[in-house]
């Protein structure tokens, strides 16, 4: 098989992975599902979507808000058990991705006080002044001491180009190899 050949198969291929990987990259705990927003939290699931109410399609999303301005959030599980337990969030902001405590609060943009909801639905609605990149983080806390997080990103105000130019810039260089494999296997008798 030649190098010509071997280029041409290598680079579908090559943009197939690189697009496979953008969609799983950086998820958190959403799992995927075809029409619903669901995050695994502990041993359950908990549905959620996010809204904004003034954007010129007002389409429900998970991880990408298309503009800045008031944006709410709704969560809904089904499980008894989480209807006994206190549910939070808060949004932070995704330079500082930490765990620790006085990490989160210097990174919190807004939240929501853990408390029950015996009806399994609660929402928070949170006004965002700018565009960028957030974490959302749901806390479930049980009687017994159970004590579950979920992280999701999420941008704000972005295109998907936007978010991921180190995409553009393989692209460009998984063609540029292309294009000089594929220059250097012509026979020399071809060249003009």
């Amino acid at each position: 098989m030649s190098r010509r050949r071997i280029a041409q198969l290598l680079l579908p291929a090559a943009l197939v992975a690189m697009s496979a990987a953008h969609s799983a990259l950086a998820r958190g705990d959403l799992l995927p599902d075809k029409d619903s927003c669901v995050l695994k939290i502990g041993p359950e699931l908990i549905y959620f979507a996010g809204y904004q109410p003034g954007a010129a399609q007002q389409k429900k999303f998970c991880e990408d808000a298309p503009q800045s301005g008031e944006t709410i959030f709704v969560f809904d599980y089904a499980a008894p058990e989480l209807r006994e337990m206190k549910a939070g969030f808060r949004i932070l902001l995704q330079s500082d991705d930490s765990e620790d405590a006085s990490s989160m609060e210097a990174a919190t943009v807004a939240s929501l006080p853990p408390q029950i909801y015996p009806k399994g639905t609660f929402s928070f609605a949170h006004v965002f002044t700018q565009p960028g990149d957030f974490i959302g983080v749901v806390t479930i806390d049980g009687a017994a001491g159970e004590h579950w997080t979920a992280r999701f990103p999420f941008s704000v105000g972005k295109r998907r180009f936007d978010i991921s130019p180190y995409y553009l810039i393989a692209a460009a260089g998984l063609l540029a190899a292309f294009l000089f494999v594929s220059s250097r296997s012509k026979p020399a008798g071809s060249r003009r």
